[in-house]
């Protein structure tokens, strides 16, 4: 709910113009920003990604391999993460 409020709010730089715009740029994209961006990624990959191992071992399609598919899922959400951080 929070990051609705947030992107509400960041839209609504847009109707201050043109300079409250830019002014908000210059922010976000400064280092701390981009590393929050970072962490908002993370999140959304860990969670994504396992809720999806839990419904493919809950629904019985891999239920002897719950750790290789942990581990997989993990490798493959690194390299979005790495992807996704560049």
């Amino acid at each position: 709910m929070f990051y609705l409020y947030l992107h509400l709010g960041v839209l609504s730089q847009l109707l201050a113009g043109a300079g409250a715009w830019n002014s908000f740029l210059r922010t976000a994209t400064t280092p701390l920003f981009l590393g929050l961006d970072v962490l908002l990624v993370l999140g959304l990959l860990t969670h994504g990604l396992n809720g999806l191992r839990l419904a493919l071992v809950g629904s019985g399609y891999v239920p002897n391999r719950q750790k290789a598919l942990f581990w997989s899922l993990g490798a493959f959400g690194t390299i979005l993460l790495i992807y996704s951080a560049i």
